[in-house]
């Protein structure tokens, strides 16, 4: 397992078993044997594949959040654009609606006009 020392201080690892030692700088990152990756943790080195971890999980989660975000703009476009289908449909038939009133005022007239006559 590989870790990393965050902090400012030379950490010192001792194996409780064998008493085997590693020293780690601040900043230092390197690979630990297996039997020492408790120790480690413990005396306060951080576990570069859990930070990974982290960020993996985080771009995921971002990825995930944006094409949600994606998906509501389609929808809000796509509800916008059937409002104005509707909204032209009923300006047409209200413009149909206009000239069906005024060719019918027209024959009135018009058969009045006639009829008078």
């Amino acid at each position: 397992m590989k870790l990393k020392n965050f902090t400012r201080d030379t950490i010192r690892v001792t194996a409780r078993i064998g008493g085997h030692v590693i020293r780690f700088k601040s900043g230092e990152e390197r690979s630990v044997p297996q039997h020492l990756e408790e120790d480690a943790i413990r005396a306060g080195l951080v576990p570069l594949d859990d930070i990974i971890d982290i960020a993996e999980r985080e771009a995921e989660l971002a990825s995930v959040i944006q094409s949600h975000k994606d998906a509501e703009a389609k929808a809000e476009v796509e509800a916008a654009t059937e409002q104005t289908k509707a909204l032209e449909e009923a300006a047409k038939k209200a413009k149909a609606s206009e000239a069906a009133k005024k060719s019918a005022a027209t024959r009135a007239a018009n058969a009045a006009t006639k009829a008078s006559e």
